[in-house]
């Protein structure tokens, strides 16, 4: 009679949880990258949406350069910026409003203001990218100014 010993294959406890490990740092690694590309679009699309308000700014302003009576609105009724805008309620990237204002102390100046930004580092380096076009550009508590010479 011949005894044969049945020999179990399979993979180890060890060997299982080492497999799980790095299919769990892959992971990871993988959504803070996701993460990244994501905020990445986002900005990338604020900054499309600044300069789509600045060329609809350009065409609303009267011969005077007086930007007195700006808005949203009133450059959406014109086809200044995109129609569906309208006032701008909920446009922007982050769900916040986009909204366009003269300059309380000088008419011939807008103010472009993002709200509702919800990462504070992406509302930051918007603000340093525009720093170069603006007369001044600032980002605090989730809402990006900038300040337009017309």
């Amino acid at each position: 009679m011949e005894c044969s010993k049945m020999k179990q294959q399979g993979f180890t406890f060890i060997e299982v949880l080492t497999v799980l490990a790095i299919i769990a740092l892959a992971t990871i690694g993988t959504l803070a990258v996701r993460d990244w590309a994501v905020g990445n679009s986002r900005v990338s699309e604020a900054k499309n949406q600044i300069v789509t308000v600045q060329a609809g700014a350009q065409l609303w302003r009267p011969r005077n350069g007086d930007f007195t009576g700006i808005s949203m609105t009133s450059m959406s009724e014109i086809a200044a910026v995109p129609e569906n805008w309208a006032d701008g309620t909920g446009m922007n990237p982050w769900g916040g409003a986009i909204s366009v204002d003269v300059d309380a102390s000088d008419s011939s100046r807008y103010v472009v203001t993002m709200g509702g930004i919800g990462n504070d580092g992406e509302g930051a380096r918007l603000a340093r990218d525009f720093v170069e076009y603006t007369v001044d550009s600032t980002y605090s508590a989730g809402t990006l100014t900038l300040r337009f010479q017309g």
